[in-house]
């Protein structure tokens, strides 16, 4: 290490978000730092990222974590895709999965006979030809084949989990390697007077936690980023008008290897099977429906007993201004939300912690 290597990393908030970050940061850095990951019981996560897309077994595997001890420990299950429901029009479904439609016959891709076939009133549904609807339509699930020249191939696979569980599970894994969590609230922000960075937090019952490097997972509140120093937010919502969305288990119904999204009149509804329940949610626009009425559509549109009463969730879909200001990186919601119709929040996550190893600053922060 030189004398500019930063040696002390402060994570603000735990969740998902919290628990990738510190998760990722103990397996790549080895020694010569700390890192420190404060979080407090008393402040909730949202906790409903459950559905993922195939780029987590990545993180997963560079974590060197084994998919059975996962899958096990957050009540996983596997994804082949996303089935859209209702969107063309009403009865009309298709499925986008993870891999390819086919393979290529003769250097040209399937698609070109597809659409060929087509043009002669010969062809059959285009999510047919394809392995991994072939399986989900099936209720089945296997690895993909290594062999290239196996049709078994050609698709790819994600997970389906807990997050609550997936947080305590990485938690376990950053504690054995040295990250130390503290208990508590952050009650002030202090910055320091010549560079304008983030010096140190201090929590409600007075102690006091410096650092060098901040990483904001303190969710929609962006307690660093935006509470300390008024990074500014990009308001999407003229393109994205969702802004609410109501959250609801239920008892485990049809065990599907792919999530459901079923539109509705000002939204969509998700469905994502676990081991030990499901998991659903009505994504909608509160210009359009009211609260009320958005959670009877989500009560009347199970397809299991529900487990608990419909928790609301408010967001403003959009941006900072900048994910990495001055110390201080923003990982998760503190950075931005976009609805989840394709199960990108986690990967999003996982998207901004593979960028700070990859570009990690000295204490210059060039």
């Amino acid at each position: 290490m030189n004398d500019q290597s930063i040696d002390q990393i402060v994570i603000v908030g735990g969740g998902t978000a919290g628990w990738m970050t510190a998760a990722a940061l103990a397996n790549a850095i080895r020694t010569g730092c700390t890192i420190t990951l404060i979080e407090s019981d008393e402040i909730g996560t949202v906790g409903v990222g459950e559905a993922t897309i195939p780029p987590i077994r990545t993180f997963n595997e560079a974590l060197g974590i084994a998919e059975n001890d996962f899958v096990s420990a957050t009540q996983g299950s596997f994804k082949l895709g996303i089935q859209f429901v209702n969107w063309g029009s009403l009865g009309n479904s298709y499925f986008h999965p993870f891999g390819t439609y086919g393979r290529n016959f003769d250097f040209l891709p399937l698609h070109q006979y597809w659409l060929a076939a087509r043009a002669r009133s010969e062809a059959p549904e285009l999510q047919d030809l394809c392995m991994a609807w072939a399986a989900a339509k099936r209720g089945k699930f296997a690895p993909p084949s290594p062999e290239q020249r196996n049709v078994l191939s050609t698709f790819d696979y994600a997970y389906h989990f807990d997050a609550g569980l997936y947080a305590r599970f990485l938690r376990r894994y950053a504690e054995e390697r040295g990250v130390v969590r503290i208990e508590g609230k952050i009650g002030d922000v202090s910055l320091d007077g010549e560079t304008g960075h983030v010096s140190h937090v201090t929590l409600e019952d007075g102690r006091r936690i410096e650092g060098q490097l901040f990483v904001d997972c303190s969710g929609f509140r962006g307690l660093l980023i935006e509470g300390a120093l008024k990074t500014g937010y990009q308001d999407w919502r003229h393109w994205l008008p969702c802004d609410s969305a109501m959250a609801v288990p239920s008892a485990r119904g049809e065990f599907t290897p792919y999530t459901r999204s079923t539109a509705h009149q000002a939204g969509w509804q998700w469905r994502i099977p676990l081991q030990h329940r499901t998991g659903n949610g009505h994504v909608y626009c509160s210009s359009f429906i009211s609260d009320d009425e958005a959670a009877a559509v989500l009560m009347a549109n199970l397809d299991s007993d529900a487990l608990a009463e419909p928790r609301k969730l408010s967001f403003v879909t959009g941006r900072r201004n900048l994910f990495w200001n001055k110390n201080v990186v923003a990982v998760g919601l503190s950075g931005g939300f976009m609805e989840p119709l394709e199960s990108t929040s986690i990967h999003l996550i996982q998207a901004a912690i593979s960028k700070l190893i990859a570009l990690f600053p000295d204490r210059s922060f060039d």
